[in-house]
Parts: structure tokens; sequence; C-alpha cells
């Protein structure tokens, strides 16, 4: 993998260190129902007709060890929830939303990041960010297409599986995540559907909801093409190209 130079990577990436903070994660906090994200910013989040999601009781094994339930907080006062996925021991993707929105003050302030979280179970511990990364076509424009992001976490998760990212067009995905509409977003669930690609962006039928937006788009259950990041019926990921791909390797 060529290896970008710093200026290469600032032309098309935005990255922000986060305050340090001293305190010990809230037990408490990260667990109350406040954490759930408001409604009024699930409503790009969509199920497709009958509900055919399926739950994910076990996540000792790929994909589900490497995918992220993710508590963040923004600089408004706010809670929210998101998925991401793991592509090293420190660093993994997510939607550019969950990392950077105007509406909620710019950068989160602090996120919270749990692989394999199944309902109260957390296998591998949990994890603070350190650093966020979002692209300068989602911070400057607002683009969906751009809708990507990735985080830094203060240390490497306590197991070496990940999803391999890729740029590939498969006509079939799956997308897994954290929807905020079942079981209070504590368990993964996941939905496979045919793909169609346009203008880099993947459409599909496959039913997300709020909390999801950051789950990866599978093919093969452990390479990730997209980020999840909107619904609509169609709902929708945005693809992998290769200078976000090698700047997150290189970070």
């Amino acid at each position: 993998m060529e290896n970008l130079t710093i200026a290469e990577r600032q032309e098309e990436l935005v990255f922000h260190k986060l305050a340090q903070v001293e305190n010990e994660i809230d037990e408490k906090e990260i667990t109350i129902q406040s954490w759930i994200e408001r409604d009024e910013d699930l409503t790009n989040e969509s199920v497709c007709g009958i509900d055919q999601r399926q739950k994910i009781l076990g996540t000792l094994q790929l994909p589900h060890m490497a995918i992220c339930k993710l508590y963040m907080k923004a600089k408004n006062g706010l809670n929210y929830v998101g998925s991401g996925w793991l592509v090293a021991g420190n660093r993994l993707y997510t939607a550019g939303h969950c990392v950077y929105s105007e509406s909620s003050g710019g950068w989160k302030s602090s996120i919270i990041a749990i692989p394999g979280k199944s309902g109260l179970s957390e296998p591998y511990g949990r994890y603070e960010a350190v650093e966020l990364m979002a692209t300068k076509g989602w911070i400057e424009n607002t683009s969906p297409r751009y809708d990507m992001g990735a985080i830094k976490l203060s240390k490497s998760v306590s197991h070496n599986s990940f999803i391999s990212p890729s740029i590939e067009d498969p006509n079939i995905g799956e997308v897994c995540g954290y929807p905020a509409d079942r079981d209070n977003g504590i368990f993964q669930y996941r939905m496979s559907d045919n793909l169609v690609k346009d203008s880099g962006r993947f459409f599909y039928q496959a039913d997300t909801f709020g909390g999801q937006s950051g789950s990866p788009l599978l093919r093969n259950r452990c390479t990730g093409v997209g980020i999840h990041n909107y619904g609509g019926c169609p709902n929708k990921s945005s693809d992998l190209y290769q200078e976000f791909i090698d700047a997150v390797a290189n970070w």
C-alpha cells in the first residue's frame, strides 16, 4: 500500500485530536436511556417494509467481534449512539456525521467504542477515542457521498481480528450494526440485500435504523466495501476509496 505524504492527507482529510479526559468512564452514564439517540435524529434511518433484520447473539468471531457500539457526547450537550468497525488494533471506520456534525456543534467531544458488545456483555472491554478524522467533502460540503470518518483509540483492542477494507462493487452486501430501535441498541442486527452502485454510493433495501450509522457494508462477511450512513428506502452506504483507506492505515 502506497503511503500518502502529510500534505496529500491534509488535502483530502481532516484530523482532530480530542482533549484528554482524566476521569474514568462513568458506568451509569453510558448505560442509561439518555444515551439512546433522540427520535428526531433517527428519521434518516429506515426499515423498508417488513422488518427482516436478524439478531446476533454471539460476537466472539468475525465480523461481529470487530463491529463496535459507539457512545458519543456532542458539544451541544446531547448524547448520541452509532456503530463502527475495526480495521486495525486502534483504528475504526464510522460515518462522518458520527464524528463531526455542524448541527451538534462540530467535532464530538468524546466517544467510547465497545467492540463486540452483546447485551450487557462486553467481551473485549471499552476504549476511548483520542483522535477523530473526517473527509473534507463531508466537513466543508456535507456531501452524503463523503459522509465517512474514522476514530483512533487510546490503545489497541484486546483481540487481533479485524474487518478488511476493500474497493469492490459486489452484487450482494450485508449491513451489520447496533440499531437503536431494537433492544435499546445493545445487540447487533444484520440483513443482506442486492446492491445498486451509483456515483460512489451503494443503495439497498436492507433494513437499518438510527444508531446503525457507521456500520460496515460487508461482502462475504469479513470484507468491508462501504460505510452505512443513510436511510430512505433505499438505504445507503458510501463506498471506500484508496486515499481514505491509505490515510487510516498510516494514521
